[in-house]
């Protein structure tokens, strides 16, 4: 178990979701903010989803 270092939750780091704004956080995660595995399901989902309604360099 990891602690996210958005939220301070809990996590299992190897449980993989399946949603595009999850996939979307992961990638920004590892090519943009440099905290791949740091952060929950849930955080990376919310990224995702930010970065997909406002970042429209990432089209």
């Amino acid at each position: 178990m990891k602690v996210c270092k958005v939220c301070r939750q809990e996590f299992d780091p190897t449980l993989a979701g399946g949603t595009a704004a999850e996939e979307m956080g992961a990638f920004l995660a590892k090519e943009m903010y440099a905290d791949a595995g740091e952060l929950c399901p849930r955080c990376l989902e919310n990224r995702g989803r930010l970065a997909m309604m406002y970042m429209r360099d990432m089209d």
